[in-house]
């Protein structure tokens, strides 16, 4: 597989939480790696995640806007905004 990172990757393995929509849905995640500017998920079925939502992950202090810009069954990669 060809590496199209712009960004130097740093492996992780936190928990994370993916929160949308209007009534706060949350879904439990993973997140395997992180560099500036979005991250590698996992979670248990990307089946109602959507395009764009808010991360919160585990030893950080801010919730990240992302946007989703690769799924793979129950990985994800998003782009944070």
């Amino acid at each position: 597989m060809d590496e199209r990172r712009r960004e130097i990757r740093t492996s992780t393995n936190r928990r994370g939480v993916i929160k949308f929509g209007a009534a706060g849905t949350e879904l439990a995640c993973t997140v395997h790696d992180l560099t500036m500017g979005g991250a590698g998920l996992s979670v248990g079925t990307s089946f109602g995640v959507p395009q764009v939502f808010r991360l919160t992950i585990d030893g950080q202090p801010n919730t990240r806007h992302c946007r989703v810009v690769w799924r793979e069954g129950k990985r994800l990669g998003v782009a944070f905004e």
